[in-house]
């Protein structure tokens, strides 16, 4: 008999994808880990690098002056400090936006008529007319009231913008209330809410005397608000002064100072800009990466196993590469239940979709039926049951194929691998009937071609090989 050469193996792409879409444990565990270790790593040189560029020595640079140059430097950072507030608070505030020369105003003029009547003859009673006139006071100038009225007017104002924009005036038992909005359109919305409100207030405080609170009269005027053009001006002219304060005080600084003076103002804007984009934080891009890597690395494994690993990988294998009859696959029992193994089940079932599917038991049935009828072919009574790697074989499935082949009236021995047990060589080749039984996953190539070799060699006739997967 010929001995068997060996031939170069071909990967099935098919049997690859379904390799990776059973290590679906593997992809997600290492898709989870690498997405926390790339994520993890990517914080931590973000916090180093925001560390390291939050950290200019100006303590060291600021220990070098003088204590009269000090003191210019932080007399100069207070007057740049001034200045910025005093801009933001032009740019930012509603109030300042407005044209003092047209502006638009709604005013309402109330009187409270309280019942209090002084008699000489008779026992006089506490005057509660102050007392009203401070309750109502209070409670326009409270937030209560402007919050109330930014929500019935659906204003798209700040209650501290509407609060610039609100002014009460109190003489006697009046009260004058001017209120400016920039959206002139709910002008009557704002009116209706500060009239239901005292309305709504003039029955409450009933309990502290019996009054009428009479609106007097409402009106919209554009007036010529002096006071806020005073006001603009004045700041302006602040910004001017404190400019010209800070420039003379530059002037007489040395070099050193004003680097100082500007790093703590780029270190402000600094500070306020990693606030909002570069303070470390998670990056989902980064997680994302991490996965992929992960995910890429596990079917890179499973790949690179399937090139190069030494175990067999395909039954069909036997076939192409050993030129040996495939007497069937077998199902290997396996006792140990998987994490949600009901996963792999749905994948094998997808898999074998276009197979009928039998038992351990059925298959077995096939395979010993199928040696039976070769044996008797031959008048072969009785099989050597070997294999390179047959001590590691599962005993159970094992001994359901042996039960299965005395069934069929063959007698069966076993041994061990015959490349290196001598004992086994000698019995296997005594019966001359040789069924070998190896492993998917664990039988080796050469190991396999080591033995149907030495077989051949011994004249020894190979019934066939079972593969357990």
């Amino acid at each position: 008999m010929e001995v068997q050469e060996k031939m170069e193996r071909e990967v099935s792409l098919k049997e690859l994808f379904w390799n990776i879409l059973f290590a679906w444990r593997k992809l997600i565990c290492f898709g989870v880990v690498f997405a926390v270790l790339l994520c993890g790593m990517k914080y931590l040189l973000d916090l180093r690098s925001d560390s390291a560029a939050s950290a200019p020595d100006l303590e060291q640079l600021e220990d070098e002056l003088s204590e009269d140059e000090l003191r210019q430097v932080i007399e100069a950072r207070n007057l740049k400090e001034r200045i910025e507030e005093y801009e933001q608070y032009l740019e930012t505030s509603v109030l300042m936006q407005l044209d003092p020369y047209k502006r638009q105003v709604l005013e309402l003029q109330y009187y409270v008529e309280t019942d209090y009547t002084f008699n000489y003859t008779q026992d006089t009673e506490r005057d509660y007319t102050s007392d009203l006139m401070s309750l109502y006071y209070n409670y326009i100038m409270s937030g209560e009231m402007s919050k109330n009225v930014i929500a019935d007017a659906e204003l798209s104002q700040s209650q501290a913008n509407i609060s610039e924009l609100w002014s009460v005036a109190q003489a006697g038992t009046s009260i004058s209330i001017k209120i400016t909005c920039p959206e002139e359109k709910k002008m009557d919305a704002i009116a209706k809410s500060i009239k239901e409100q005292l309305s709504t207030k003039e029955t409450e405080y009933q309990s502290v005397g019996e009054h009428k609170l009479k609106l007097l009269g409402e009106s919209k005027n554009v007036v010529v608000d002096t006071a806020l053009s005073d006001r603009k001006n004045t700041i302006s002219n602040n910004i001017v002064t404190l400019n010209t304060q800070l420039n003379n005080l530059k002037a007489n600084m040395s070099d050193l100072q004003l680097s100082i003076l500007d790093s703590g103002q780029d270190e402000a804007e600094d500070e306020k800009e990693q606030e909002i984009s570069m303070k470390p934080g998670i990056s989902f891009k980064y997680l994302a990466a991490g996965c992929v890597l992960g995910i890429f690395l596990v079917c890179a494994w499973i790949t690179c196993t399937m090139i190069f690993t030494a175990k067999l990988q395909n039954p069909e294998e036997i076939r192409t590469l050993y030129g040996v009859r495939l007497l069937g696959e077998v199902a290997a029992e396996n006792g140990r239940k998987r994490f949600l193994s009901v996963i792999d089940d749905k994948l094998l079932t997808i898999k074998n979709r276009r197979r009928k599917t039998l038992s351990a038991q059925q298959q077995m049935k096939v395979i010993a039926a199928s040696a039976a009828l070769s044996c008797r072919q031959r008048g072969i009574e009785r099989v050597y049951l070997t294999g390179s790697e047959y001590e590691k074989i599962d005993a159970r499935t094992l001994e359901l194929l042996k039960n299965e082949l005395r069934a069929q009236k063959l007698k069966i021995e076993e041994g061990a691998n015959i490349y290196y047990d001598a004992h086994s060589l000698e019995r296997g080749t005594e019966i001359g009937n040789m069924l070998f039984v190896e492993q998917k996953g664990q039988s080796i190539y050469d190991e396999i071609y080591n033995e149907l070799n030495l077989a051949k060699e011994q004249k020894n006739y190979i019934m066939g090989i079972v593969v357990l997967v």
